[in-house]
């Protein structure tokens, strides 16, 4: 992650992580980890998370741009994507494309996850390819989402004294900035319906 990723001369929108742009010429690399939690009565509710830092589209220009995302993999059945439009869900199939715009100066998370809760035999490296456009410009990231049992920045804030955290997850154990109505969500260790 060391040049900056330009969409042409007019750049507004990079790919940035931790800070730091990405170069689509080098791997970005999300690290995870699987902790589980357990929620009584034989229930467990896995935690993947780690301290790297999701990716982000940072705008830098001056005016709103609209972009397409597009994910490619084929461990698509391990991948969930909660970025660009807030639906947090397993991607569908093979290729999934998601719209959106960011305002001057900010930043939206892709929020692209992979599912070790399978025990020691499902951790791999998943690869996806993304495909960023914007402004009739586009750039291709490669993410490699690893699994790291050395990882556990990223979740020391579950707490088991009972200390609320009032941070949500989904029931894939990824966090949530915003709830859907009709969805299951989790809270301070309990399950709750999103009215």
């Amino acid at each position: 992650m060391m040049a900056a990723a330009a969409f042409g001369a007019n750049a507004q929108v990079v790919l940035t992580q931790n800070g730091n742009v990405c170069s689509p010429d080098e791997p970005v690399v999300i690290k995870a980890v699987e902790e589980a939690i357990d929620l009584g009565d034989g229930q467990y509710f896995y935690i993947v998370e780690c301290g790297m830092g999701d990716p982000k589209l940072l705008n830098q220009g001056s005016s709103t741009a609209n972009i397409k995302v597009t994910l490619d993999t084929e461990d698509y059945k391990n991948i969930q994507w909660c970025g660009i439009t807030e639906q947090c869900m397993p991607m569908p199939s093979k290729t999934e494309m998601r719209q959106g715009s960011i305002a001057a100066g900010k930043t939206i998370p892709i929020e692209v996850h992979g599912s070790f809760a399978g025990g020691p035999e499902s951790y791999a490296t998943y690869v996806v390819k993304m495909t960023v456009e914007t402004g009739g410009k586009s750039e291709v990231y490669t993410l490699h989402l690893v699994y790291d049992e050395t990882c556990t920045a990223g979740i020391s804030h579950v707490t088991a004294d009972g200390t609320a955290s009032h941070v949500v997850y989904d029931l894939s154990g990824r966090i949530v900035n915003h709830t859907v109505p009709g969805h299951v969500y989790i809270r301070d260790g309990k399950k709750f319906l999103q009215r």
